[in-house]
């Protein structure tokens, strides 16, 4: 049985969480905990810290439908897998995938007070009950379609319209 986690999201900078082109991944974040222990079928809430202007916000909630290593991740995924490149992940490093997610970034939706116990408070991560989760779809996520609702909320400025990470168009014109 898929286990469930939240962690605060420091910073939201487009690498973990990295949303493009319907994928949600999460890989070289919570290496020693929340990418490590997921499986098919866990859900991972990552619940916005004060660095990122929305704390204790749900920045994003995720399904994960596959875990494939990083390498793996490069062979299948190659125009995905770019964003990883130059960081220091190790070919065995799971790499946590889905398209059944929520992002909201910039947009983050607070909680309800029913909620407020998946907000995880330090560092590391918590586990989340089977109810916690239908609790977040009933309350939260149904009322959105799965995708993406928002930008990074910590972007760095972009020197090029050209900028690969970033979809640029709407800031740079």
């Amino acid at each position: 049985m898929p286990r469930h986690y939240a962690y605060r999201v420091d910073h939201d900078r487009d690498f973990a969480p990295h949303v493009e082109r319907g994928l949600c991944c999460l890989c070289g974040c919570k290496t020693t905990t929340i990418e490590r222990w997921a499986d098919v079928g866990s859900w991972v809430v990552g619940i916005g810290g004060n660095n990122t202007g929305k704390p204790n916000a749900l920045i994003y909630a995720m399904r994960v439908e596959q875990t494939p290593s990083y390498s793996q991740f490069k062979k299948t995924h190659s125009a995905h897998a770019a964003y990883l490149s130059g960081q220091s992940i190790s070919p065995a490093a799971p790499v946590l995938v889905s398209t059944h997610f929520y992002y909201f970034g910039d947009s983050a939706k607070e909680l309800p007070a029913e909620l407020s116990r998946i907000v995880h408070k330090g560092r590391g991560c918590k586990r989340l009950s089977d109810t916690d989760i239908l609790q977040l779809n009933k309350l939260v996520l149904r009322h959105y379609r799965c995708g993406k609702h928002g930008r990074p909320n910590n972007r760095p400025p972009l020197l090029c319209p050209r900028a690969r990470r970033f979809d640029c168009h709407d800031i740079c014109r």
